[in-house]
């Protein structure tokens, strides 16, 4: 390609006076058009141009922007850079060229001679320039370095296949490819590769080693060989040049060589990506020193190390958070907080194992040697899980336990204050039932405060304990507490207005039942209502808390349900529905126990539905028959066997009836 340089001062001189010349004296207009081809350039020799940039521009657009690589920007950088060095050479003669007719056409203003050839030159100029840095343009936004190692695709394939130095074969270039000297020449070397081995076999394949081919181009030109290196990379991945199948594997000690250099060359290069992945944790470690003893350690031993630290570092960090916290949902933030740094650390774990799985791409038929890589991240992903679930674990019981305290706090200073509404009434109405029948209208003021104090301090506990009913939070054993309280306080309280109930029984009913009311319900912990729509908290137990109690407590929650039912006819069938749950829910509790499936079980001798949650039964070990105890009780004493199987099981005289309330066979 001829260089096209800008004309100088004393050549526009010189096609100055030329032209000048040539008005005054007459030449012929072939001479004059030979003159300006002369100082500008032939067409013929422009037309070379111009199929060089179609050259390049189909190059690019069918190899470089090809499906398998237009969405790599950082692949070939240096063929890339080498394209667009071209690509500015020809723009730069380009411009020199267009600069040249612009000051021809400037002198040749008043004149015609040569206009033509000119005109159509400037024309033809300006338009491959355009085209030119069109195309520079598409290359410039396709260039990105990269500057690490480990994430260069083109180094890693040049550099693993130089290792392996499996076989290749050549398939038939393309005419588009065929254009170029540099393909040509690669073809030729490799023709004669199978020429003069005798060991290859004589087919129309042609093979070659990629080792073959690095040292051809390294002797051929040492400081372009990334160039030629990553176009045999373009080449293979456009099927040009591909893996001959069945000529992958080599004798026994060349695989182990091979396996022994494909490790030695992906250890650093790992320890160098995985370091490079953890740079912003390792910046939290105030000890340069165990920094670089890290760096000095086989991968699975400072990982490991690493994930310690760094979960050790948090939970230290975070103990201290949790310090002064009381507010649940303070926990809940801490807890979040802590998933998102330990989820942002096992990410770059799984970006690590990408890239090693990225890197089998590559190994190909070596693919096993980052078996132990992948076994250690797969261990230390578990381990990074396990650790996480314990520590939220630990939260979740601080918070809990922070939680029950801060409740159990409030229930006593709310006991402590109904406790002093209490012995306020005791002594403003004993000191009042002294005095002369008129002061009752007095008693009965003072008590309808209290009921009115006591019944806001009960909604104000309802509502405290109805708001954390969704937690996992043990408030059973803070409603016993109310309950005890107030149960205590209810049989040591001496109903004052009661000592006038023979003289002023009539006169008092009303304050009497208002009396009655007041502590009869004491114990209940219930918003401020008069209504029976909602149960009170400590009975409404089957919709939060019955899962979690035992079946001692169960039975103690019936018990009391059944004395509260036989007291309150007006919620009588709230009372019963919840019965019913509890009983359902024992029952079921009993029933899988037992091992029994069947959602309705008859008794095996009267054939009637056994009622889980209060019959005594007793169920064979052997045929899973269930009887009710006293169904079944006289014949086990006579025969001593199950009444269906005939199975012997019971010592004689063992007390086992007597002793519990269910019983196995």
């Amino acid at each position: 390609m001829s260089e096209v340089s800008s004309f100088t001062k004393d050549e526009i001189t010189e096609i100055k006076a030329t032209i000048a010349k040539s008005k005054s004296v007459p030449i012929q207009e072939e001479e004059i058009q030979d003159y300006l081809q002369s100082k500008l350039v032939p067409l013929m020799s422009f037309d070379f141009y111009s199929n060089y940039l179609e050259n390049i521009e189909e190059f690019i657009d069918s190899y470089l922007k090809s499906s398998v690589v237009l969405d790599k920007v950082e692949l070939f950088f240096n063929l890339k850079s080498i394209i667009l060095r071209e690509l500015n050479q020809i723009i730069q003669m380009l411009q020199n060229l267009n600069s040249n007719c612009a000051n021809i056409k400037r002198l040749l203003k008043n004149g015609k001679n040569g206009n033509t050839y000119l005109e159509n030159l400037y024309s033809k100029t300006k338009d491959l320039l355009r085209h030119s840095n069109d195309i520079a343009s598409i290359v410039i936004n396709s260039l990105k370095e990269e500057k690490n190692l480990f994430s260069n695709e083109s180094y890693l394939w040049i550099e693993l296949n130089k290792i392996k130095n499996l076989h290749f074969k050549f398939n038939r270039i393309p005419l588009d490819l065929d254009v170029w000297n540099e393909l040509k020449e690669l073809k030729t070397f490799i023709i004669s590769l199978n020429e003069t081995d005798k060991k290859r076999p004589k087919n129309k394949i042609l093979t070659f080693h990629l080792d073959e081919i690095y040292q051809y181009y390294l002797a051929k030109d040492e400081k372009n060989i990334t160039v030629f290196m990553e176009l045999i990379y373009l080449l293979y991945l456009n099927k040009i040049i591909e893996i001959n199948k069945g000529e992958e594997f080599i004798n026994i000690l060349e695989r182990k060589e091979v396996n022994e250099n494909l490790k030695k060359f992906i250890q650093p290069l790992s320890k160098e990506f995985i370091f490079d992945k953890l740079r912003n944790i390792l910046l939290d470690i105030e000890d340069p020193n165990y920094v670089n003893s890290l760096k000095k350690q086989r991968i699975s031993n400072f990982l490991p190390n690493i994930v310690d630290t760094f979960i050790k570092g948090l939970e230290r960090k975070f103990q201290e958070k949790i310090q002064d916290v009381i507010e649940a949902e303070k926990f809940e933030e801490i807890a979040n907080y802590y998933y998102q740094q330990i989820d942002e650390f096992s990410g770059v774990f799984d970006e690590i194992e990408d890239w090693v799985l990225t890197l089998e791409n590559y190994l190909s038929p070596y693919e096993n040697i980052t078996k132990p890589l992948k076994q250690i991240f797969s261990n230390l992903s578990s381990e990074i899980i396990r650790r996480k679930n314990e520590y939220l674990t630990f939260i979740k019981t601080v918070k809990d336990e922070e939680l029950r305290v801060s409740i159990r706090k409030y229930v006593d200073e709310k006991i402590s204050d109904i406790n002093d509404l209490i012995r306020n009434y005791e002594d403003k109405t004993s000191v009042i039932i002294k005095e002369e029948f008129p002061q009752l209208k007095k008693v009965k003021q003072i008590l309808n405060e209290s009921n009115s104090e006591i019944q806001r301090i009960k909604a104000e506990v309802f509502k405290k304990l109805e708001s954390v009913r969704s937690n996992d939070v043990d408030i059973y054993q803070i409603i016993k507490l109310w309950e005890d309280n107030f149960n205590r306080k209810r049989q040591q309280l001496t109903f004052l207005i009661s000592l006038l109930i023979n003289k002023l029984f009539k006169s008092f009913k009303e304050l009497i039942d208002k009396e009655g009311f007041l502590f009869a319900t004491i114990t209940e912990i219930s918003d401020q209502t008069e209504n029976f729509e909602e149960l009170p908290l400590n009975f409404a137990l089957s919709s939060f808390l019955a899962e979690k109690l035992s079946e001692d407590e169960l039975r103690e929650r019936i018990s009391e349900i059944e004395s509260k039912i036989n007291h309150l006819n007006n919620s009588l069938g709230l009372y019963q529905v919840e019965l019913s749950k509890l009983e359902i829910i024992l029952a079921n509790r009993v029933k899988l126990r037992k091992g029994i499936s069947n959602s309705d079980v008859q008794c095996t001798v009267c054939h009637k539905y056994i009622n889980f949650a209060k019959a005594k039964i007793i169920t064979c070990p052997f045929c899973g028959s269930t009887y009710h105890y006293l169904c079944v009780a006289f014949w086990l004493s006579k025969y001593n066997s199950c009444p269906m199987c005939q199975n012997h099981f019971l010592e004689p005289h063992s007390g086992l009836f007597e002793e519990q309330g269910d019983q196995e066979l």
